[in-house]
């Protein structure tokens, strides 16, 4: 059930500074529209995510996200097209936000480990 009330607005740079960010390659249905397709999710946060298609988005459409019993509504606040198809940004409604421990995507990297002494 999409979240018609929520306007989505990009987080301001202190907001998106403070996240704690991971990498990730897990393959999500979005649904966008009414039209729904598999894509692979490559980054996640409480309050957003970034995607990969090779299926044209449009930015600030309402989508939706799904994987399991995971499930994200949100509005896509950037796109940026490339060779193999379309990078998207999605911030999700406060409704939904992400929990590690309601769903951990595959290959979930912290980005904040990265470049620390482990010795």
């Amino acid at each position: 059930m999409p979240y018609d009330g929520w306007e989505g607005y990009p987080p301001d740079l202190a907001d998106f500074m403070n996240q704690k960010r991971f990498f990730c390659s897990h393959l999500v249905a979005l649904r966008n529209n009414s039209l729904e397709s598999i894509v692979n999710l490559e980054e996640i946060w409480r309050d957003g995510a970034v995607l990969e298609s090779e299926e044209p988005v449009e930015e600030g459409s309402k989508i939706e996200i799904r994987c399991g019993a995971a499930f994200f509504a949100g509005r896509i606040v950037q796109v940026e097209r490339h060779e193999v198809g379309w990078r998207f940004e999605v911030k999700f409604s406060p409704m939904t936000p992400w929990k590690r421990e309601e769903f951990q995507p595959e290959h979930l990297l912290d980005v904040s480990e990265l470049g620390k002494d482990t010795g």
